[in-house]
């Protein structure tokens, strides 16, 4: 068998020592460029593999990040575990990232596997605002956690999401200057804290003395799940009454998607007959005929600051607990007549 490549190796083919191939070997940023350049390239040679858990016992680090995502299915998930990617490469970390299915249990279970995988902190988005936790406060005991767009009750977690009533506000008062005098929502039973947020918002706008709907504006909602097939479901039961709402808000794009294609496949005309405006400016919303007008969240900066309280957080555990708020910007395009 083989002799297994060492880090002694690789210095010596480098002609460094033994320290600066270590250090070089971890990005460091004291090793001189140059040098750095050498050890690599020595160490791609010689095929060097590091004992990543040896180097974490050693240093108490593994330059990982775990995040569990209620589903990756969802597009604007995607979006969001690309942009977290990113910024963690940008630092050279890695990421392990975990489906929780739209499951607590399988939820639960991801992050008891990535806390034993030694990550230095935890990004979750929870699959509920309330049944996630315990799972949540767990893993808080371990290190850094930090939820993304949906906030839990957690103790211990830093949060970082958008201002989902200024989102809802602003698809509103669009549909309002389109002519808009009836309004439909179509989102999600109450169970995340994004759906009970823009669920909330939207009752209140409605209401006579809110300011934002205008005279004559009435609306009612239509909760179900997160999901495409909700948004051909709640459509099909629009369809189904008497007269169709001038405009409907979805609480997401992926709702968004089925009420188009369903309207489109009954022969409905959008804009024209009826106007849709959603929320998450997924990749996905972009791609369905016509386009589809949504709130646009800055999943970029909310990614980056994320991290930074993940950093910030390792080794103060008894830090106040942080929210960080970003604000929403609605995208108009040919949905709602643009």
């Amino acid at each position: 068998m083989a002799r297994k490549v060492t880090v002694r190796d690789v210095a010596a083919a480098a002609g460094v020592s033994t320290a600066t191939a270590s250090r070089a070997l971890t990005h460091s940023p004291s090793v001189n460029p140059e040098m750095a350049r050498r050890v690599l390239k020595a160490s791609s040679d010689l095929g060097y593999s590091a004992n990543v858990f040896a180097r974490a016992l050693r240093t108490q680090r593994t330059d990982t990040i775990g995040m569990v995502v209620p589903s990756i299915n969802n597009d604007y998930f995607t979006a969001a575990v690309e942009a977290v990617e990113k910024e963690l490469a940008d630092s050279g970390r890695s990421l392990i990232l975990c489906d929780a299915r739209e499951s607590v249990e399988t939820e639960a279970q991801r992050i008891e596997l990535l806390v034993q995988r030694m990550v230095d902190g935890l990004i979750v988005v929870p699959v509920t605002a309330f049944d996630s936790v315990p799972a949540i406060e767990q893993a808080v005991q371990q290190g850094p956690v930090v939820l993304l767009d949906r906030w839990a009750d957690a103790a211990g977690a830093d949060y970082v999401g958008g201002d989902n009533a200024d989102g809802l506000r602003q698809c509103v008062v669009h549909l309002r200057e389109q002519g808009c005098s009836s309004i439909v929502y179509v989102g999600a039973q109450p169970r995340t804290s994004t759906a009970y947020e823009r669920h909330k918002a939207f009752r209140e706008l409605m209401e006579p003395d809110s300011g934002a709907d205008g005279p004559g504006v009435h609306g009612s909602a239509l909760l179900g799940e997160f999901s495409f097939e909700w948004g051909v479901e709640a459509t099909r039961q629009l369809l189904a009454g008497d007269v169709l709402p001038h405009g409907i808000v979805c609480g997401a794009d992926i709702i968004a998607v089925g009420v188009l294609s369903t309207l489109r496949e009954a022969g409905v005309v959008v804009p024209d007959q009826v106007k849709v405006v959603s929320y998450d400016d997924s990749f996905l919303g972009r791609l369905t005929m016509p386009r589809l007008s949504s709130v646009r969240q800055p999943i970029d900066a909310m990614a980056a600051e994320a991290v930074r309280l993940l950093d910030d957080r390792s080794g103060r555990t008894d830090a106040p607990v942080r929210k960080s708020i970003f604000m929403p910007s609605l995208v108009v395009r040919e949905s709602t007549g643009r």
